[in-house]
């Protein structure tokens, strides 16, 4: 082959990339310019649900498009995030991203039909939810100390509900556990959880976040005793951190931010989380997604977001590890 006829084959093969380049560049930099998909793996009317809906009715305006919320429960997540994994890389399907399925999911199931880690690109850390041990009004344990020795004086025989194994509920029982060297039974309800129940004193107690508890708790038929964190919650001034109620080593906490699938831009990723960081300065949005969870704002990088979210597997891993607890598809 010539050099002249060598070069005339080399601009062809390189042409239809030098008029898609600018194409790509300009869909970014007009992103967004439809509707946003947002995918909840959880349903409608649950707690990272109802988190979700107050976000992206605030993020909005900064983004200047609307972001609507796909519901797809199932398999303690998986199913939804499946789908985010698959979907196109544009920067127009969103997923949530939990504690759960990001923290200890990719432990409890020895297959996923997913990489965490190479199938997606965290965008930013909405808010940190801590986690409250909540009994009966009627149990004879007034605080953790008190709760703790009743547990040794019965080992076996005291009981904590949760929605499933290997969920928030159960693991964060189970590293209370490991810790204080207590023997408690558990009661997996499933998707529904234990709540009625432990409001009329059928189960005696649970771990979870403040979300579902404290319109209970302020009618004086719950009780909470301690909840994570190293300060109190302002939301319940009265309940005392697990550090002051002696078990400094238990860190449990509920989380979720939006997670894009791999390959979405890089200019994209920011352009989600500037609109986060807008939206979390409106104090209306951050007073609604507090009042009810007693949570944390954060608001974080994206770099900040993926290096939590792999400190939050490595702990959720030794617990799980310890339990023996294992899940399949």
């Amino acid at each position: 082959m010539s050099a002249i006829r060598w070069l005339v084959c080399m601009v062809a093969a390189l042409l239809p990339m030098t008029i898609l380049l600018p194409v790509a560049q300009a869909a970014e930099g007009d992103y967004p310019n439809k509707v946003v998909r947002l995918i909840v793996p959880f349903p409608a009317g649950s707690g990272p649900d109802a988190n979700a809906r107050v976000l992206v009715a605030g993020m909005a305006k900064p983004l200047g498009q609307q972001i609507v919320i796909d519901n797809r429960p199932g398999a303690s997540g998986i199913l939804g995030t499946q789908l985010a994994a698959k979907s196109a890389p544009d920067g127009y399907t969103l997923l949530l991203g939990t504690a759960s399925v990001f923290g200890a999911v990719p432990t409890l199931y020895d297959k996923l039909p997913y990489d965490p880690d190479r199938d997606f690109i965290p965008v930013s850390m909405i808010e940190l939810l801590p986690c409250a041990l909540v009994v009966n009004a009627a149990l004879a344990a007034k605080n953790v100390k008190e709760l703790i020795a009743l547990a040794r004086a019965k080992p076996g025989e005291l009981t904590f509900g949760s929605a499933g194994n290997g969920g928030f509920h159960h693991l964060s029982a189970e590293l209370f556990k490991s810790l204080t060297g207590v023997n408690m039974r558990h009661i997996p309800y499933g998707v529904g959880g234990p709540y009625t129940d432990l409001v009329s004193g059928q189960v005696p107690l649970m771990f979870d976040t403040f979300s579902p508890f404290l319109p209970n708790i302020k009618a004086g038929k719950l009780r909470a005793l301690a909840v994570s964190g190293k300060e109190r919650r302002p939301q319940v001034p009265q309940v005392p951190t697990f550090i002051e109620a002696g078990v400094p080593g238990f860190e449990s906490s509920a989380w979720y931010g939006p997670i894009a699938p791999a390959g979405t831009p890089r200019a994209i990723i920011t352009r989600v989380h500037t609109a986060v960081t807008e939206t979390l300065k409106s104090s209306e949005v951050t007073e609604r997604l507090t009042n009810v969870s007693a949570g944390y704002i954060v608001g974080s990088t994206p770099d900040e977001y993926a290096a939590f979210i792999q400190s939050e597997r490595a702990k959720w891993a030794k617990v799980i590890r310890q339990t023996g607890v294992k899940l399949a598809l």
